[in-house]
């Protein structure tokens, strides 16, 4: 009795084997004929959509409102890096200066802030690029730290 119930399990085992080699080899046959023109157009559905235009009302609303950003360089002067100076954002991290120079994205009206409380000393920073839509902060822009934060003002796009 007990061989029985071992013995019906091993024929479920072969039984799932097969199916599973089965399932795997439909599934590279399936990966084959994706690599044929005719049949990846009919099995795929993102296939047909390929080059037709999305009307304006099926957008999603980020695409839809267009937001336009711009980049400015910072660069720290005097030293090659403080990693504990802070580019903050709106009041959030946007960069630190691990590097002598960073780069942030901004958007109309984000307020900029040089953050170097940890460092007691004086530091001097300077816009040293911006995109061509940024009005303000203007290149060559330069505010010094003495151990506080100090703003460089709200962004201006054109």
């Amino acid at each position: 009795m007990p061989g029985s119930f071992f013995h019906k399990l091993e024929k479920w085992e072969r039984r799932l084997q097969a199916f599973l080699i089965i399932c795997f080899v439909g599934l590279v046959i399936l990966q084959l004929m994706f690599t044929k023109e005719p049949f990846r157009f009919y099995l795929s559905f993102a296939e047909r959509l390929e080059g037709v235009p999305w009307s304006e009302e099926n957008l999603p609303a980020a695409v839809q409102a267009e937001e336009r950003l711009g980049r400015i360089e910072i660069a720290l002067t005097g030293y090659f890096s403080l990693p504990r100076a802070v580019v903050l954002v709106n009041g959030r991290e946007a960069a630190k200066f691990t590097e002598r120079e960073v780069w942030i994205k901004v958007k109309e009206g984000d307020e900029i802030q040089i953050d170097g409380s940890a460092y007691a000393c004086p530091l001097n920073f300077q816009v040293v690029k911006c995109s061509p839509e940024v009005i303000w902060p203007l290149v060559n822009y330069h505010v010094t730290t003495n151990g506080s934060r100090v703003s460089m003002g709200k962004v201006e796009l054109k």
